[in-house]
């Protein structure tokens, strides 16, 4: 009969071995991205261009000489795109065709060819609100002020005082109502929307000429992957939006990486 102390002694070897070789698979870096492997080298061009708080990258083998990645997977948490703070972007895509991997240390990867592409993207209402105070409704000479956004159901609501000054100082009440919808997509737009002022509905043509100066809402077109975005899904205080079928995770070479 075989000894269980000897079995089990066995086991933790082969359990510690395994934990080892595993441990050897990650990646970790804090505040700066080193190293000249091509996974490498592509996990610090995603940590450079998209600024995020923290990141994890998943391979199932680091890239080939040509730069063509068979199946990865992104986890990035408060990265920027479109002038918009992104609190999740989630992309899983496969048979990537990056360029010349001899140039991403000079310019960067850029995507040549895919077979498709998954993702999902969260965003919160105060960052939204946040974007609309910067850039959206802001202006250069102040005259915009009490800016305000609200998720509502199946819609968005905002509002915001513009000070004329003539003769005497006026301030207006702008209020704009619509819903999210994607075009093209990689955008998002305000659709059905309709705009008051103060209290008054604005004609048609007046307020299709006011939201021009705002739409995309967000912009994701220099996102480095051709996304295809279906849905959008919207809660108390955020939006998501998804592809037809939605990125999923996996075991692999694993590339990690905090901001601080």
């Amino acid at each position: 009969m075989r000894n269980p102390r000897i079995i089990l002694a066995a086991l933790l070897v082969i359990l510690l071995m395994a934990g080892t070789a595993f441990a050897g698979r990650d990646h970790q870096f804090r505040g700066k991205v080193d190293g000249h492997t091509r996974g490498a080298l592509l996990f610090k061009a995603f940590a450079e261009g998209l600024n995020p708080e923290s990141m994890d990258m998943i391979l199932d083998e680091e890239p080939d000489e040509t730069g063509r990645v068979r199946h990865l997977f992104l986890d990035l948490y408060g990265c920027e795109l479109g002038g918009v703070r992104i609190e999740r972007l989630e992309i899983e895509a496969f048979d990537t065709d990056f360029t010349d991997p001899c140039s991403w240390e000079s310019s960067g990867p850029d995507v040549e060819e895919m077979l498709f592409v998954n993702a999902r993207a969260t965003i919160l209402e105060k960052d939204v609100n946040r974007a609309i105070s910067d850039a959206v409704f802001g202006d250069e000479d102040g005259n915009w002020h009490n800016l305000f956004l609200d998720f509502r159901k199946n819609g968005v609501y905002a509002s915001g005082y513009y000070t004329v000054r003539l003769l005497f100082k006026l301030d207006i009440l702008i209020e704009l109502e619509g819903r999210f919808g994607i075009v093209g997509g990689k955008q998002v737009w305000l659709e059905d929307y309709t705009m008051k002022v103060n209290r008054v509905d604005l004609p048609e043509v007046l307020t299709d000429r006011a939201i021009s100066q705002i739409q995309p809402i967000i912009d994701l077109n220099e996102f480095v992957f051709p996304l295809t975005l279906k849905t959008v899904i919207q809660e108390e205080d955020r939006v998501i939006l998804e592809s037809r079928n939605e990125p999923e995770r996996f075991n692999g070479i694993r590339y990690l990486y905090c901001s601080e």
